[in-house]
């Protein structure tokens, strides 16, 4: 097959979404098939992934960045690369004014969202690509950004091209949805114009592609993120005699995803806490420290900056433990985290915080690559049996292999590529 695929996000660009992107390309060119990709250049993310795609299939394009101004009053592109839009420092007064003046700000520029002046480049960069390259058979668009879906639509009707959806998220149903009235309505009506118009969606977990489904009728796939072992480097060897090591890479969702549940443990635990320590790796940090200190351990936390993903997973392989956040809410319960994959590739026990009822949290569960702790008392008694086993010199052991099992990053390609050759011959 000819494969076109547009997305914002790709390598060399470190967010979930681009490592997503990235392997499912690169391993649909493994498979022999044409794949040619469509991205945005000069991104304010760190650009520490490697590109697994040969470079003359990759057409990373200019764009316009509504956010400029605002990345300059935040310290630079390369402080928000490193740290987000998050602001630090203030009273909660201030922080909710400048909470309600950032979503009026994206209410308005952020239409359908901040990637969208790389709408123009994006269609014109893959009419040019059709017309050099010859005709695809098909196009896979990437969401978010929803930019993305709108640029595979418009080239999609000029072209006679048929496109696909990929929802890493929902749209206006997306529990992080934050808009309201004309905005959310409007939202809603170009979400349904361009999605009844997709030949097929694909989505990152079960409740999520049982909804496009039931609401649009078109045919879906699961296609979970997904893990790559030939990416995670050999440990080092972890050290008896240190804590017990308990790592977090990625973003903090402040009021949603929140590790105060596993610092209540260490509180409980009391002297035994000091055999502990928590690292976080990642952007949106701020509010780590308050949390921890607001629960009476900030000396047992380190927040660091974001790392390299290689070094992201050389980070997850040598931790004695991997903590995953989860949103305690029902409308999250379909949210899967791409985190979850890499922590399962690193091979160490998961600690799962929040909804038991999630999708994540009951992967964990079912397939025996972790813990989900129905409360603080119950996690800290777990953190007191791994503590002993520290000090009796003893490895915290690995969930069995057979967790790994159909997860691969590989085993998605293939379940992408036979569903695209399935839209593409009916």
């Amino acid at each position: 097959m000819k494969i076109l695929i547009i997305s914002y996000y790709f390598p060399p660009f470190n967010v979930i979404g681009a490592v997503r992107v990235g392997k499912l390309a690169h391993y649909l060119h493994t498979f022999g098939h044409d794949v040619q990709v469509i991205s945005a250049a000069d991104q304010p993310l760190q650009a520490t992934l490697t590109p697994q795609l040969p470079e003359e299939r990759v057409t990373h394009t200019p764009w316009i960045d509504v956010n400029r101004l605002v990345q300059a009053a935040l310290g630079g592109r390369e402080k928000v690369a490193r740290q987000g839009y998050a602001t630090s420092g203030g009273s909660p007064t201030v922080k909710a004014l400048l909470g309600r003046l950032g979503l009026l700000y994206k209410t308005v520029l952020h239409t359908p969202d901040g990637q969208i002046g790389w709408l123009p480049w994006a269609i014109q960069a893959s009419l040019q690509k059709i017309e050099a390259w010859g005709t695809p058979d098909i196009i896979f668009a990437s969401s978010s950004p929803l930019t993305s879906l709108i640029a595979a639509r418009v080239v999609s009707q000029r072209s006679g091209v048929p496109w696909v959806a990929d929802m890493r998220d929902m749209w206006t149903t997306n529990p992080y949805y934050p808009y309201k009235g004309l905005r959310k309505r409007f939202d809603r009506w170009l979400e349904t114009e361009l999605l009844q118009h997709a030949r097929g969606m694909t989505g990152v977990s079960a409740p999520i592609v049982e909804e496009l489904r039931a609401e649009y009728g078109k045919p879906a796939q699961l296609i979970l993120n997904g893990f790559d072992l030939s990416d995670y480097p050999t440990p080092a060897p972890p050290d008896p005699d240190g804590p017990l090591r308990i790592v977090y890479t990625g973003m903090i969702y402040e009021g949603r995803r929140d590790p105060t549940p596993l610092f209540q443990a260490l509180k409980l635990l009391g002297e035994r806490a000091e055999r502990v320590r928590v690292a976080f790796y990642g952007r949106y940090l701020n509010i780590v420290h308050e949390l921890a200190e607001r629960c009476g351990v900030p000396s047992l936390v380190e927040v660091h900056d974001p790392v390299p993903y290689s070094e992201s997973l050389r980070l997850q392989a040598e931790a004695d433990l991997l903590l995953l956040l989860l949103w305690n809410d029902p409308r999250a319960q379909g949210v899967f985290t791409g985190k979850l994959f890499e922590y399962i590739g690193a091979g160490r026990p998961i600690i799962a915080l929040g909804a038991p009822d999630n999708v994540a949290a009951r992967l964990v569960a079912d397939r025996g690559a972790g813990v989900v702790p129905a409360s603080p008392q119950e996690l800290a008694e777990q953190l007191d049996r791994w503590i002993t086993l520290k000090e009796q010199g003893q490895l915290i052991p690995s969930p069995d292999n057979s967790v790994r099992a159909g997860l691969s990053r590989e085993d998605q390609a293939r379940r992408l590529a036979d569903f695209l050759s399935d839209l593409t011959s009916n």
